[in-house]
């Protein structure tokens, strides 16, 4: 049993972290992780049922989502590791709907803002790497994250972002005579 089972058992549906390497995460909640592991429980609302009847709340689950989502990021960005780039956009999804779901908007605002540009500078990869279907709908889910932060930010950086993004989109439909409409909110 180590980390990467704990992690396994709260996300069973995302396989792909199984190719990630977690020698290097490093979190205050190994314990509460590993021993979450050792009930054969799965799933993330599994894993909140137990930290809260452990006596934690719901913000040790939102800190822990958070951190594996930098683990990834920053393995990605630091070490050019392509087995971080799908296991990391599958988390900020689940990740963005948690902290919503949970009241912590601000959070997940805060996230957009600090870590868009890794998932636009990941765009080429899975235009390379996945297929057409699940390439379109991960470059459609960054772009759309892009149009987000531009109007919620308004800074001039998020919409450079945005033009980048759509051009890797374009990129791909292009490539695979993909005739759908990019839209802008």
């Amino acid at each position: 049993m180590g980390i990467k089972d704990a992690i396994m058992s709260i996300f069973p549906e995302i396989p792909e972290l199984d190719d990630v390497d977690f020698s290097q995460y490093s979190t205050p909640y190994v314990g509460l992780l590993t021993e979450f592991e050792r009930t054969e429980e799965k799933g993330l609302v599994e894993f909140q049922k137990f930290v809260e009847e452990k006596g934690g709340s719901k913000e040790v689950v939102g800190k822990f989502l958070i951190s594996l989502l930098q683990y990834l990021l920053i393995r990605y960005r630091r070490y050019k590791e392509k087995a971080m780039v799908v296991p990391a956009i599958k988390v900020l999804v689940t990740l963005k709907g948690w902290l919503i779901e949970n009241g912590y908007e601000r959070d997940w605002l805060n996230i957009l803002h600090n870590f868009l540009g890794y998932l636009v500078d990941m765009m080429p990869y899975l235009t390379e790497s996945q297929e057409r279907e699940m390439a379109d709908a991960y470059l459609t889910l960054i772009y759309n994250l892009a149009l987000d932060a531009e109007d919620t930010f308004g800074e001039p950086y998020f919409n450079d972002l945005k033009i980048v993004a759509k051009e890797n989109l374009e990129n791909l439909r292009e490539k695979y005579g993909i005739s759908r409409e990019i839209t802008e909110k």
